[in-house]
């Protein structure tokens, strides 16, 4: 039975990431899925692909010569699609936009007016760090990218629409643990965002310390808990503006983290009448 264009992208995915569950959450799928695909294209082909160890996973010999012979066929494949698309001068179709859940909660202004106005288009939007929807739509996963500091690539054009800075902010009140200076601070952050690992390495300099660190993932919470008086929050002005713009308020001075904001999508792309139209819409509403 001959494999299907699905198992060979996700066969091209797995050697990208010689990792299983990596590749699986890039391609949005389940891992078990992503191994049953990755099974039933070794027992088509007869032979082992990839090596299992502890650090992923890496081609057999097999492997490799199936890499050499899909890469011309998923190019060929991409390209029948762009053919097809552009052909069909008609808004409609999928477009698949990648962007952070911070970005993603203002598409609506975008996407009200597209699917209001075009019955036919259909966007799907798809969630990650600005990295994994870089590294996306380089490799054909992912039509548009809205993203912080993008990296450069041959195969993209890579637009600024707009900046945002990260700084510290506070709600109405008077509580100690809403004071910068002082040493009961509550700082609401997630340090594992280079943005607040920036900030800290600024507060610092400032001699401005605190001890007391609250740890939240969701930058949706962030902004919440800092709205209900529960202590500082680090959180980036474009997020704020959109939906506190009267609760949360700058603290003077404070440290300030900038970020650009750019729209990426490959060069083959700007064509197309409803990437074109998508495009278009995301540079007039950010």
């Amino acid at each position: 039975m001959m494999p299907s264009v699905a198992e060979l992208t996700y066969f091209f995915e797995v050697t990208n990431t010689k990792n299983l569950s990596h590749a699986a959450k890039n391609l949005c799928i389940s891992q078990p899925a992503l191994t049953r695909a990755i099974q039933h294209l070794e027992a088509s082909l007869g032979a082992e692909l990839f090596i299992r160890h502890q650090k992923g996973m890496t081609l057999t010999r097999a492997g490799k010569k199936m890499l050499l012979q899909i890469k011309p066929l998923l190019q060929c494949w991409h390209n029948t699609k762009l053919e097809a698309l552009a052909s069909n001068q008609r808004i409609a179709g999928q477009v698949r936009i990648g962007c952070h859940t911070t970005i993603g909660i203002f598409l609506h202004n975008i996407l009200l007016e597209l699917l209001e106005k075009y019955p036919e288009l259909n966007i799907e939007i798809y969630n990650a760090t600005s990295n994994i929807i870089n590294h996306e739509v380089s490799n054909l996963m992912i039509d548009i990218g809205i993203v912080i500091n993008p990296i450069q690539h041959p195969d993209l054009i890579i637009r600024k629409i707009s900046q945002t800075e990260t700084s510290l902010w506070t709600g109405e009140g008077k509580r100690k643990i809403q004071n910068i200076h002082s040493k009961d601070t509550v700082i609401i952050c997630n340090p594992t965002f280079r943005h607040t690992q920036l900030i800290f390495q600024k507060c610092k300099i400032a001699h401005l310390k605190s001890k007391r660190i609250l740890n939240v993932s969701s930058v949706e919470v962030i902004a919440n808990l800092t709205a209900k008086g529960c202590g500082i929050g680090i959180l980036p002005s474009s997020f704020v503006e959109s939906l506190y713009p009267t609760a949360l308020h700058r603290i003077p001075n404070a440290p300030i983290v900038v970020d650009e904001l750019y729209i990426i999508y490959r060069k083959e792309y700007k064509e197309i009448q409803a990437i074109k139209k998508v495009i278009s819409a995301i540079q007039k509403f950010v």
